[in-house]
């Protein structure tokens, strides 16, 4: 049974296997639970797919205007200052109403809406370039976890796009955003592994020509509310 904020449950999403916004909604409902343990309460930009995943996308920070009278959105910023009003995945049906938009992705901010102040999450982002596909990102991740496994952190790994990988880590929440990605490979305010470690210059290597390892993540100026903390590996290894 189609859940009642959707409409036309009937429209094909996935055109390889024939399937629809309606089944989509009831994969979500099934795995409510575990999804609301991951993104519940947090702000989160919609990845819009009109017409199926096989067409064309685009990004929506703000919510449309005319939206229901209970859904929660939340002021996030940019670094350069600009405020949009955001989604809150405050709910399964919160999602839901985002599905009925056609949204297919949800890029989901690292702090919570309630605690904005707070970072809880740092992502290391492996992402593809021009002659690094796959496979070297499954490499640099496998070290990527060596790395944090020998600062006693666990990272969870997920595809993000089509060829790249986010790395997650829990944190508590102490620090602001600009605050965690300088911090890389440290633990609880302790000093964290040295880039120059052999595991850091493998990393480095599996990462490919003219990028370097998660650990040297660039020191960010002061913060403004709403930065994400994805702590992107630079394109220049100096």
């Amino acid at each position: 049974m189609p859940h009642e904020l959707i409409s036309h449950p009937e429209k094909v999403f996935f055109a390889e296997r024939g399937e629809t916004k309606g089944d989509l909604a009831e994969h979500y409902l099934r795995v409510a639970e575990p999804l609301m343990r991951t993104m519940g309460g947090r702000p989160v930009l919609l990845q819009r797919f009109p017409d199926g995943a096989s067409g064309p996308s685009f990004f929506q920070k703000r919510v449309p205007k005319n939206i229901p009278d209970w859904l929660r959105t939340t002021v996030v910023s940019t670094p350069n200052g600009t405020t949009s009003q955001a989604l809150i995945a405050a709910d399964i049906d919160h999602v839901l109403w985002a599905v009925n938009l056609g949204c297919l992705g949800f890029h989901v901010w690292p702090y919570l809406a309630a605690d904005p102040e707070h970072a809880d999450e740092l992502r290391i982002d492996l992402d593809p370039s021009p002659g690094v596909d796959f496979t070297h990102i499954r490499r640099a991740a496998h070290e990527v976890r060596g790395l944090l496994t020998e600062l006693g952190l666990a990272g969870h790994p997920k595809t993000t796009g089509n060829r790249g990988l986010h790395i997650y880590l829990r944190l508590q929440p102490r620090w602001d955003s600009y605050q965690v990605r300088p911090r890389g490979g440290r633990r609880n305010g302790a000093s964290g592994s040295s880039s120059t470690s052999t595991r850091t210059r493998r990393t480095r290597r599996y990462s490919a020509p003219g990028r370097c390892a998660p650990a040297r993540a660039r020191r960010c100026p002061p913060r403004w509310p709403g930065r994400r903390s994805t702590t992107r590996i630079p394109t220049s290894s100096r």
